[in-house]
């Protein structure tokens, strides 16, 4: 997630995230098992077996990847239809409700890196948030799309930012950053 200003609010989303899967299957009778419950890299380098219900390498797979085992399952594009607009729910809802704690500074900008779950009925639950998330190349996965996150930045920072000073208004790429939110008010600080 992009935001390039903190008032008003203004929230770019990527659309191409990564899935992270545990090292072993989840099992509800086993609470114990950390290796099933927790996705981190950290906590599943050092599992036995790095086993899941979708084999993939490191753990971690591309979104239309997931895409196509929910369509697989569920005989229907559920990330699409369902899971997408969740997902930018929870992001528009968070960034909200701590706008009003950030300094504004004209030309600033932030990635940062959201953790959320998606449960058996496709709700999403927020994990944690990170500013300034990791940037490196952990997996084949995480390589790519970092290459292109860090593209897009810029095509959303340089190439948009500055297409609105322009008399005649133009359709910029923003590579795979869609603009999900910009607020309509300025919010005044407490």
């Amino acid at each position: 997630v992009l935001v390039t200003d903190w008032n008003p609010l203004t929230v770019w989303f990527f659309k191409k995230p990564y899935v992270r899967l545990p090292a072993h299957d989840y099992n509800a009778e086993d609470l114990t098992n950390n290796y099933s419950h927790l996705a981190n890299n950290s906590i599943a380098k050092y599992a036995d077996q790095q086993k899941t219900m979708h084999e993939v390498e490191g753990n971690m797979m591309f979104v239309e990847e997931f895409q196509e085992y929910l369509i697989n399952v569920h005989c229907y594009d559920v990330y699409d239809e369902v899971i997408e607009e969740k997902l930018k729910t929870v992001v528009i809802n968070s960034l909200e409700s701590v706008q009003d704690t950030f300094e504004y500074k004209r030309g600033c900008f932030e990635l940062y890196g959201f953790d959320i779950m998606i449960d058996q009925d496709f709700n999403a639950w927020l994990i944690e948030v990170n500013s300034s998330p990791a940037m490196d190349y952990s997996t084949h996965v995480t390589e790519k799309l970092v290459k292109q996150c860090l593209e897009d930045t810029c095509k959303v920072l340089i190439d948009y930012e500055g297409a609105k000073t322009q008399k005649k208004k133009q359709k910029v790429d923003t590579g795979e950053f869609e603009l999900i939110y910009k607020a309509n008010r300025v919010v005044e600080k407490p």
